[in-house]
């Protein structure tokens, strides 16, 4: 069978072929399965990077490998704990009888500092309130967007602690971010990180978002570039507070590298066209996790504590009060 069937066997084993290699995927690693889904699956390596392997029709990440898809179930193969190794430009699990040829694929570069001049002029203006229009009509109810965007009580124990967390932070941020003072941003993002349920925490999309705004930014406001390169080891040093899957997205995001479905929605701020429809695209990844990261992308680019319904404020003052040891933690 060839190229275009999409797989074939061999040994006894199945290969399949990846239509697309993120940059950031690494040309020789020692790793292990980390985690399986129906659509993707974790590869966990020796020096702790985390690739992904990804369905076909799946959107492009900067450690991600996207396969043509099998003829059977996706990974079926693949279990938590197998080794697996990459070199010669082929990734292979062997107790699974599995591969994957990435001789052919096309390298995706999700660096968005790299294609965009940042924001200017009117048309980007108004892109960025048909991005909030759109999160507005059509964000779930749950996540960070509803602070932003709902009026509503939380209804829940752990939504309250949600709220007031970000409530108590985001003022803080946006004064910070507009002062470019990188300890002061700090503090904010260490009640963030690792905060919601979920595989990537709604804290932990927000800041990705945020830090996507800024390097957007990057490329004519001196006085970002300077804040995201002091904020690359205190913020990696949070990372460590999250799961390994949002801790590689928050690296990633560091040093610039975005998930395609984020790049997208930031092209087209940027250009002032066609928002509505990249932001609903983004939307639709995951159950709120979409939403989340196009909050912290619209934080980033206009910070606005005053827009930011501020909710429990007791209960803030409380969570800052527990994650203080954190922040201070943190080497600025």
């Amino acid at each position: 069978m060839g190229r275009d069937s999409g797989d074939f066997v061999t040994d006894g084993g199945k290969v399949l072929f990846a239509d697309s290699v993120g940059a950031c995927v690494p040309s020789r690693a020692s790793a292990q399965v980390h985690s399986v889904f129906l659509r993707a699956c974790n590869i966990e390596t020796d020096s702790g990077e985390l690739l992904t392997l990804l369905a076909s029709g799946c959107g492009n990440l900067p450690h991600g490998i996207r396969c043509t898809p099998p003829t059977g179930p996706f990974f079926s193969r693949l279990r938590q704990g197998q080794a697996a190794i990459l070199e010669d430009a082929t990734l292979r699990v062997p107790a699974a009888g599995f591969a994957v040829d990435l001789s052919r694929a096309a390298i995706w570069n999700g660096t968005i500092a790299a294609a965009l001049p940042g924001l200017r002029g009117a048309e980007p203006r108004r892109a960025l309130g048909e991005l909030r229009e759109t999160l507005r009509e059509n964000a779930p109810d749950q996540g960070i967007a509803p602070v932003f965007f709902s009026s509503r009580s939380p209804r829940s124990t752990l939504e309250r602690a949600l709220f007031a967390r970000v409530a108590q932070s985001l003022p803080i941020l946006a004064r910070a971010t507009d002062t470019g003072d990188a300890c002061a941003v700090v503090s904010p993002l260490s009640v963030l990180v690792g905060l919601g349920a979920g595989l990537t925490p709604a804290g932990d999309d927000f800041i990705v978002g945020y830090l996507a705004a800024l390097w957007s930014r990057s490329r004519r406001e001196r006085g970002i570039a300077a804040l995201l390169r002091a904020l690359a080891v205190p913020v990696g040093q949070l990372s460590l507070h999250t799961n390994a899957i949002s801790r590689q997205m928050l690296l990633d995001a560091l040093q610039g590298h975005y998930a395609e479905h984020l790049t997208e929605v930031v092209r087209c701020v940027c250009a002032g066209s066609d928002v509505a429809g990249a932001a609903m695209r983004a939307l639709r990844v995951g159950h709120s996790s979409g939403a989340d990261v196009l909050c912290g992308l619209l934080f980033g680019y206009s910070p606005a504590p005053t827009a930011l319904p501020i909710r429990g404020r007791t209960t803030a003052r409380h969570v800052a009060d527990r994650h203080a040891a954190r922040a201070s933690a943190i080497v600025c």
